[in-house]
């Protein structure tokens, strides 16, 4: 018997989804995931390619929550490096790498920003700017990214500025600053794939399947497409469900 082709293992259908319906009752999973956006789908493939059997769930579709009307910015943790969390500003500056480089350069790109220097931005303000983002460029280079693929900023000057952003005024204008970050072209197309992937390594991915009462050991759960409730049974719950629960 011919094996399966990648797109048969992965792909999310009707025909599926039934015969996972009609499977998941009768088992005991290591993982239950409920919510299937961008942290719930991350999570089932992380458990899933460890060896753990899992099944994830969602009341309504793929990315239907956050994870569809989300800024599109995978940025580098400029933001958590100003708060102080050095930790999550690195972790936030390698998986943008990762992103970029390895799991989906072909949906995140580098995406420039231009900052004007008008009248109305003192020097001081320009100068602590720039240093900001020198930080956020130490924070891609912890993370080894190279500049290929996500450029270091700059300083520019008048006419630079004017011609990237022509709209500006050019009274008193005294040049811009350059920065880059992680553009994401379509977060609901990432979100798919991870749960196309995650499905890849036997993911029992089900929509539309909505979690009316989570238990000790498992969850039950209602079909949204016909109204049948059934249990299913695991060892762990997660619950990513996120505001929109």
């Amino acid at each position: 018997m011919r094996a399966p082709q990648p797109e048969a293992r992965t792909s999310l259908n009707a025909a599926r989804r039934q015969r996972e319906l009609a499977a998941l009752p009768g088992e005991v999973v290591d993982v239950l995931v409920v919510g299937l956006g961008a942290t719930g789908a991350g999570a089932a493939l992380d458990a899933a390619s460890r060896g753990l059997s899992v099944a994830a769930i969602d009341a309504h579709d793929l990315a239907f929550g956050t994870s569809r009307w989300s800024s599109k910015l995978i940025h580098g943790g400029l933001r958590y490096l100003a708060a102080g969390q050095v930790d999550v500003a690195h972790e936030s500056a390698v998986e943008r790498g990762v992103l970029m480089r390895h799991t989906a350069p072909h949906l995140v790109r580098a995406l420039p920003f231009v900052t004007p220097l008008t009248p109305l931005v003192p020097r001081t303000r320009a100068f602590a700017t720039l240093a900001a983002f020198h930080a956020g460029d130490a924070l891609r280079l912890a993370a080894r990214t190279p500049r290929s693929v996500l450029p270091g900023p700059r300083r520019l000057s008048a006419v630079e500025t004017l011609r990237l952003a022509p709209a500006l005024r050019p009274y008193g204008l005294r040049g811009g600053l350059l920065s880059w970050d992680g553009q994401l072209a379509d977060d609901a197309r990432l979100v798919t794939a991870i749960a196309r992937t995650a499905a890849g390594h036997g993911v029992r991915v089900l929509t539309r399947c909505r979690a009316v009462a989570l238990t000790g050991d498992g969850a039950q759960v209602r079909d949204e497409a016909t109204g049948r409730e059934f249990a299913v049974r695991a060892r762990s719950v997660i619950n990513a469900t996120g505001v929109w629960a």
